[in-house]
């Protein structure tokens, strides 16, 4: 790998590092910032609802955004928007933890449309890999915030723990400038000292979106269109039953993201500091999934349909074990942990193979996303009324545990949809195997 790839790949897995970290460091200092501001469990399961709404109803206005002034200059302010909203949410009481929190919702909003556009301009001859390192390098962020914030907030209070990660984020921000500044189409290197074949393929790639969509060199953004092309019917089934099952699968995921610290403190007797620990195995185990499902289909030769039958049933398992035998929340929270991790992963693959086009790929994958996370950001306020409306943690899992039941079965119907069998059309994005296997 050349100075300048291994560069790149560092700046993106800094990006990456900061996307969702922010917003899981809430967990485990959670009853300290009920205290200090007065918030109940409803409107603290609001921090981390409203960024996920914002995803939902951002999506579109981001997607624009970056349209307008590219990748690179878009990502400048994914970072300038979370190091505001972080600073606001910690110093500014119960008003400012609210107004904080929309800021970085919304610039969260940005690196989520702007990641798989950056893969696909940068390492189109790697996508699947690309996404699942992408991936992991979130959930190393997640594991990293859940382990350590509330030991940090223990020396210097919650606010400042939260502002801490700060330090990270300048360190990514300084590295993205160097790599992706915000006047360039790309990374800092020409495309003659960017070399290699993945690297023409992106600029390829890039000369390509730029036609398509008539814009100058720095105003790459969404995927080319095709004017009057409409969604086939197979596709347009397959993305219903996957808005669904992506919308529980998250709403799941923040709901125990949120509250497994709480649950661990007030049922396991922890101090915080060991509950937020304890808590990020169920993020550090998120690591695995993304990298597993790839090999899983590589080596063993596992199909979508027996891929996402592993990952549904060991979600499942985490909040049925939570209810019927809690003190082995160890397991449950290592298999709940793969489960989130790879259930994204296999989603979008998915998605990605069944798309006929670059467009109809963009397309169903916004809806997904915009309509899901939409949805899912109400899952850690009902949790929190739940919480405070039986008084226990009983009807809270249930809750979780219904969503992802249903979840496992619209994935497994979304697979099933087909147009007869038929593959991928010429031009539409390799399938897992050929992504991960092609040679660069």
């Amino acid at each position: 790998m050349s100075r300048a790839a291994a560069l790149g790949l560092v700046a993106v897995g800094l990006m990456s590092l900061n996307a969702r970290a922010p917003l899981v460091g809430l967990g485990p200092v959670l009853g300290g910032i009920q205290h200090d501001t007065g918030l109940s469990a409803a409107l603290a399961g609001l921090l981390t609802a409203i960024p996920v709404l914002c995803f939902g109803l951002v999506t579109p206005a981001a997607a624009w955004f970056i349209g307008r002034i590219g990748i690179n200059h878009a990502v400048v302010y994914f970072f300038g928007g979370l190091a505001a909203g972080i600073a606001l949410r910690s110093f500014g009481g119960a008003p400012g933890a609210l107004a904080g929190t929309i800021v970085i919702g919304v610039a969260m909003t940005i690196v989520n449309v702007a990641t798989p556009l950056l893969v696909g301009r940068d390492f189109p001859h790697r996508a699947a890999l690309m996404t699942g390192l992408t991936t992991a390098a979130v959930n190393v962020g997640t594991t990293l915030a859940s382990a350590l914030t509330a030991p940090l907030a223990g020396m210097v209070g919650w606010q400042w723990s939260l502002v801490s990660w700060l330090g990270i984020t300048a360190v990514a921000a300084g590295t993205w400038l160097f790599v992706f500044p915000p006047s360039k189409d790309g990374p800092r290197w020409s495309d003659a000292e960017f070399p290699g074949p993945i690297a023409r393929a992106a600029a390829r790639r890039r000369a390509e979106l730029r036609a398509a969509q008539g814009q100058p060199g720095t105003q790459t953004g969404s995927l080319p269109a095709v004017p009057g092309a409409k969604l086939s019917p197979a596709n347009r089934r397959m993305m219903r039953f996957f808005t669904v099952a992506f919308a529980l699968h998250n709403l799941g995921y923040y709901a125990i993201t949120l509250w497994l610290p709480t649950f661990l403190v007030q049922t396991r007797g922890m101090t915080p500091s060991e509950a937020g620990f304890a808590a990020s195995l169920f993020q550090l185990f998120a690591i695995v999934g993304p990298l597993l499902i790839p090999a899983l289909s590589r080596v063993l030769g596992w199909g979508p349909q027996a891929l996402f039958l592993v990952v549904a049933v060991c979600w499942v398992i985490l909040p049925a074990g939570l209810l019927v035998a809690a003190d082995l929340w160890p397991l449950w929270a290592v298999l709940g942990g793969v489960a989130q991790g790879g259930t994204f992963t296999v989603l979008f693959t998915v998605v990605i193979q069944r798309a006929r086009t670059l467009d109809e790929n963009r397309r169903m994958t916004a809806f997904i996303q915009s309509v899901g996370y939409g949805f899912a950001s109400t899952g850690p306020i009902l949790m929190g009324l739940l919480r405070d409306a039986a008084g226990g943690w009983t009807a809270p899992f249930l809750l979780v545990l219904g969503a992802v039941v249903v979840m496992a079965v619209c994935g497994l119907a979304a697979i099933r949809t087909h147009d007869g069998g038929r593959g991928p059309r010429e031009g539409a994005p390799p399938s897992v195997d050929a992504a991960v296997g092609r040679k660069g």
